[in-house]
């Protein structure tokens, strides 16, 4: 079965972030699915399981990828997405991948894989995980390279040297700073939104995510 995972530790998101992402989950995935939340606080109508791992903040997305933690057809969304189409396309062309993600659209230099969207299938991504050495998760992180700001970070050095990371289709996964804010709607056949740095959806007021996001 499909598991969709989130990752909620730390106090930078309110329970109710998870509750509005699996919602748009329901709303959005026909595929028989699991909805999970790695968590280190108990959240009301939620599947959770603690952190699996000591790791801080987003760097904690790297357990997925520990031995024994995901199924074998999963699918991962950070909080501040929102999902805007049936997510059915993109479970069916990239969840049997050893991983795929969207490309970095940010501008801060890091560039490489973008890690708020990620599928994968299999055993091939456990050694993500086993090759990550944990002394370099800064938290809070450090922008100072070659120090790696976050998990995306790590994961682009792991496809610069030959793990096979697969590009999800540009169309389907968007950037509200990028894509959506500057045209003022959703674009064509975007699936996911993704909001990486500020604003957050709930500080947003355009009616498509007034829609989408509830």
């Amino acid at each position: 079965m499909l598991t969709v995972w989130c990752v909620c530790v730390g106090d930078g998101y309110k329970h109710d972030y998870v509750h509005i992402l699996r919602n748009m989950v329901r709303r959005n995935l026909s595929i028989e699915h699991r909805f999970v939340c790695i968590s280190d606080r108990h959240i009301d109508g939620i599947d959770t399981i603690g952190p699996p791992t000591n790791l801080q903040g987003w760097w904690q997305k790297l357990s997925l990828f520990k031995a024994g933690v995901a199924g074998e057809t999963n699918l991962y969304l950070d909080l501040d997405v929102v999902v805007t189409g049936s997510l059915d396309e993109l479970v069916a062309r990239y969840s049997d991948k050893p991983l795929a993600t969207p490309w970095n659209w940010a501008r801060s230099g890091h560039g490489g894989c973008q890690s708020s969207v990620m599928l994968w299938g299999g055993k091939d991504a456990y050694t993500i995980y086993d090759e990550f050495p944990h002394e370099i998760a800064h938290w809070p992180p450090i922008n100072k390279p070659p120090i790696l700001w976050g998990d995306q970070e790590f994961i682009t050095t792991r496809r610069h040297n030959g793990f096979p990371v697969t590009q999800i289709d540009a169309d389907l996964v968007k950037s509200y700073k990028y894509h959506a804010k500057p045209m003022g709607r959703v674009p064509d056949n975007c699936r996911v939104v993704v909001f990486h740095g500020k604003p957050d959806p709930h500080e947003c007021s355009e009616q498509w995510i007034k829609d989408a996001w509830c």
